[in-house]
């Protein structure tokens, strides 16, 4: 209480004056609390997405045609000519058959979600657009994990590896090493598509923190 002094030696109380709490600030993000996602994301989204589905289909068919035979004529014991042939195909390493499963699955995933924009209503697409990110992010980290592992096969094909003995095919068969290249290279632009996507989604989160 505080008291004034009033003539006569008489004290009255005042009472303080009563302050409201501030507000309490709410985190937001598009299609987070019940909100569906904002035109302009939803659009960037399918542009991105679309890109990405188109990338890896031509990135799982070059690399899963990439086959080529190298045919050698060399003399053997006997002096006769005998001719040697090799096959390298995408399919004889594990790490190039993981690189085609996860295009074509990140293929699936793209066009279903762009489906999914579209054939759903906005309202509904609120609840489903945090775990869409989330499995944004899970696709981005596996098409980097299988870029990672084709392009460690590819410069063994390239440079060899004399420790383990490994020689260098490449300069055999160039064709072969040029689509899984090729292949490698249209699937990382799709990386960069879905690395795109997780920043923007960041990017709309930080400004409404």
């Amino acid at each position: 209480m505080d008291y004034q002094l009033k003539a006569g030696s008489e004290f009255s109380s005042v009472d303080p004056p009563v302050v409201a709490p501030p507000p309490t600030r709410r985190l937001h993000i598009d299609g987070v609390d019940g909100l569906p996602p904002s035109r302009a994301m939803e659009i960037t989204g399918n542009v991105l997405r679309g890109v990405a589905a188109v990338l890896t289909f031509v990135a799982a068919i070059v690399m899963g045609t990439a086959a080529q035979t190298k045919r050698v004529v060399v003399i053997d014991d006997s002096g006769s000519p005998v001719t040697l042939a090799g096959t390298a195909k995408s399919h004889y390493s594990s790490a190039l058959v993981y690189f085609i499963v996860i295009n074509v699955l990140t293929l699936v995933y793209s066009l279903a979600t762009i489906i999914l924009y579209h054939a759903s209503k906005k309202a509904a697409m609120a609840g489903i657009y945090l775990p869409l990110t989330i499995t944004d992010l899970l696709t981005m980290i596996f098409l980097v994990s299988c870029n990672g592992a084709a392009s460690a096969i590819s410069v063994v094909a390239e440079n060899g590896n004399r420790h383990f003995g490994w020689d260098k095919i490449c300069v055999s068969v160039r064709q072969y090493c040029a689509q899984v290249a090729v292949a490698i290279s249209l699937s990382m632009f799709a990386t960069v598509a879905y690395v795109i996507l997780v920043l923007l989604t960041i990017i709309a989160l930080h400004k409404r923190l």
